[in-house]
């Protein structure tokens, strides 16, 4: 049979040959049907939804069927959930009897679950119960495993007391002494969700964007914000109109912020740089300047800087006059600005 040879020839053969073609026909069907995706149970998978009802979101991840997963482990602390028909979903497969079963952690109750989430990486469910200067203790089926602090949360974790009785999952980084030695972490899993959201964010990231962030950290030369997986940059020259010395002045860790992307450079390398902007999205005042101040009237300014040549004065938020040395008073000759 020729290669070339497309379905619709391959139909008009058929009935022109009568069953002799019938075999070369499925086949060359087969060939044209893309590969399906075989899994195991622990697998981490990612599909789209394409069904939710009420108790249950179905999901087509490239197999010969679609993978289900229950609805209540998607909702959140309030009950509720936001996901819709076309989103993106990964998961863990976990049972292929009857029907392919997914799940974000495990919950079993038999201590076998340990060690499966251990050999297969999935999360396995745990219940803080107690705490140490190291981190959390964590009851992972009737057993004691260790959170070090390290590992609770993506950055420092100042109040490690506000986990207390909480179930979280974790990921099971050692499992030593038949089970008497098992550390975990939550970290893992959360930097595994961002770098996921990183990616797909990468991927519609466009200068001129306007996003909601949070404030990671601050430093003397600007703000490290959090846009949702990915962090950008924004100069202290970018944080307002205003002259800003010090960015704590202004931002602290937590704050949330909407901010402009100003500049992408080398996505998704270790180069890589996100800058935004407060100021972007802040009124221009030099739009404003003219119904505030005009030519020949006396104003009250806040002295900002001093230079050899003169004062830099505020006159409004954002926007500075310069007094020049030899205007700043006629009683007599200064050599500098500061006297």
């Amino acid at each position: 049979m020729d290669e070339t040879e497309n379905i619709e020839d391959l139909d008009k053969k058929y009935i022109e040959d009568g069953p002799s073609a019938e075999f070369a026909y499925l086949l060359k069907q087969e060939n044209h049907e893309p590969a399906q995706k075989s899994v195991v149970v622990g697998q981490k998978v990612s599909g789209t939804i394409q069904k939710i009802d009420s108790t249950s979101v179905f999901i087509d991840f490239g197999s010969r069927s679609e993978a289900v997963i229950d609805l209540q482990e998607l909702r959140d602390a309030s009950g509720e959930h936001s996901l819709k028909e076309g989103d993106t979903l990964q998961a863990y497969v976990a049972s292929l009897e009857g029907e392919i079963r997914l799940t974000k952690s495990l919950k079993s109750t038999s201590r076998d679950a340990i060690q499966d989430a251990f050999e297969s990486g999935m999360p396995i469910d745990g219940r803080v119960t107690g705490f140490n200067k190291g981190g959390l203790v964590v009851n992972l089926v009737g057993m004691r495993a260790f959170c070090p602090l390290s590992q609770i949360e993506m950055g420092f974790c100042a109040e490690p007391e506000s986990y207390a009785s909480k179930t979280l999952s974790f990921k099971i980084l050692e499992l030593k002494n038949g089970g008497r030695n098992i550390v975990v972490s939550h970290r893992a899993l959360l930097e595994a969700d961002a770098a996921v959201a990183a990616k797909a964010l990468r991927e519609n990231l466009s200068k001129g964007d306007e996003l909601k962030g949070q404030v990671r950290r601050v430093e003397r030369f600007g703000a490290f914000v959090d846009i949702g997986g990915l962090e950008g940059l924004v100069h202290v020259s970018e944080i307002s109109h205003a002259r800003v010395n010090d960015p704590s002045t202004v931002l602290k860790p937590g704050d949330e912020v909407t901010v402009k992307i100003i500049g992408l450079k080398d996505l998704g390398t270790e180069k890589e740089r996100i800058s935004l902007s407060l100021k972007a999205l802040e009124v221009d005042p030099w739009t404003t300047i003219t119904k505030s101040a005009n030519e020949g009237q006396v104003i009250t300014g806040k002295v900002v800087a001093l230079q050899p040549f003169g004062a830099f004065v505020e006159v409004i938020p954002g926007i500075e006059g310069l007094v020049h040395i030899s205007q700043i008073t006629a009683e007599k000759r200064i050599n500098s600005p500061s006297e």
